[in-house]
């Protein structure tokens, strides 16, 4: 198959174009193979790619087998950008706001460095429903000497007294999973920022769980920093993610700790005609978000990114809640009946469920016996998190699997 301006820039089928009203949902589970031969309710771990985000990948594989270089780089290239203000536009974030991420942890630990918060004599407060790489991050920084308050959940969310009490005026961030990966809690994060910025802190938030699942507003959430990869609700690739650090911030408050950038040698034999008025090692700083990025991001998950992020925006996050509140409000109302209680607190919004399990062992079996896909998380939790192509009759099998 040979590449062209064409096939690059076609978008995907009518299953996902746009519509008047609500997406079939039916038609859209027929984009994700997965659906076909399993329940899958495991996307809390890593989502299915849809045939449209495959088909990109594989011309772009294609591209770099046999046409690699000129005259289709520039069109590859193109997706950093559009990808860039598709998630911007996602989290109502302006695109200079937006840098590319390799992971969400990294993204997390290079904020950290960049924020020098120990040399200050700052504190970082966050808990325990936070990711638990970023909470080992965390402890290692703690082990070398910033102080660091890890805040307890109660009943499986966070309590804002609590907060309250150990946010003081030498907090520099605090930093939370809006969507915690442990029950699916959403954070009541307006209050959150509310608190820190009171106290002249700045906050953080680990998005992964909930970008592209759920509606975010960076700005009225009142978010600083954000990060996210895409291989989750966003439906793309791993290696691949996005920063956002809110523009006034970028630079002073969060500097850059990794450089990345080019250089320009100003003497021979470099150049024939020297400039005066320049070093002999010339450069110019990288302004923007780009300060951020180190060397060039996954090509291949900026191509997967810009399919998906289109596909989300053609079905509206709106819509995607919705749909899944149907599945996760059946799962809730009728598990903790069968004997397996919730931990995930009642009415949440996110498309995380989380149940304890008398015997996890047996309770693997019969979901994999029923060719029904679960995690099972700390040892007895049991996670279900539905997604845009599971439907009533996926529940009605995890069910009867564990009835």
């Amino acid at each position: 198959m040979r590449l062209n301006r064409r096939d690059f820039l076609a978008g995907v089928t009518a299953a996902a174009a746009a519509a008047d009203g609500p997406p079939d949902f039916a038609r859209v589970r027929a984009d994700f193979p997965r659906a076909a031969r399993a329940a899958y309710f495991d996307n809390a771990s890593c989502h299915p790619l849809s045939v449209h985000s495959a088909a990109i990948i594989h011309r772009y594989v294609d591209w770099e087998t046999s046409e690699v270089g000129e005259p289709w780089w520039p069109q590859w290239a193109e997706a950093r950008e559009k990808s860039k203000a598709l998630f911007a536009r996602l989290v109502n974030a302006d695109p200079s706001e937006i840098a590319f991420a390799r992971s969400t942890v990294e993204a997390e630990s290079n904020l950290l460095n960049g924020m020098n918060i120990q040399a200050s004599g700052g504190n970082v407060v966050t808990n325990d429903l936070h990711y638990s790489a970023s909470i080992y991050n965390y402890r290692m920084r703690q082990r070398d000497g910033l102080d660091v308050r890890i805040v307890k959940h109660r009943d499986w969310q966070l309590d804002l007294r609590d907060l309250e009490r150990v946010v003081d005026g030498k907090t520099r961030l605090v930093a939370l999973a809006l969507v915690s990966n442990v029950n699916g809690y959403l954070a009541d994060i307006r209050a959150i920022s509310n608190l820190a910025h009171a106290h002249g802190a700045y906050v953080y938030a680990d998005i992964i769980q909930c970008a592209g699942a759920i509606p975010i507003d960076v700005k009225a959430m009142g978010i600083d920093m954000a990060a996210c990869s895409t291989y989750k609700w966003l439906m793309g690739v791993k290696g691949f993610g996005f920063l956002y650090v809110r523009k006034d911030l970028q630079g002073g408050v969060v500097r850059p700790t990794q450089h990345s950038g080019g250089v320009r040698f100003n003497y021979a034999p470099w150049t024939d005609q020297p400039d005066p008025a320049l070093d002999d090692i010339a450069f110019r700083p990288v302004e923007g978000p780009a300060r951020y990025e180190v060397s060039y991001p996954s090509y291949e998950g900026a191509v997967c990114a810009l399919e998906c992020l289109r596909y989300i925006h053609r079905l509206g996050v709106e819509n995607i809640r919705n749909h899944v509140r149907t599945l996760t409000a059946r799962i809730a109302r009728e598990l903790p009946a069968m004997g397996y209680p919730s931990i995930t607190p009642k009415d949440n919004q996110s498309p995380i469920l989380a149940f304890a399990c008398k015997d996890p062992e047996d309770t693997l079996r019969r979901t994999r016996r029923a060719n029904v896909h679960v995690a099972m998380r700390f040892g007895n939790k049991m996670r279900i998190s539905p997604s845009v192509y599971n439907n009533q009759d996926d529940v009605s099998r995890l069910l009867e699997a564990l009835s």
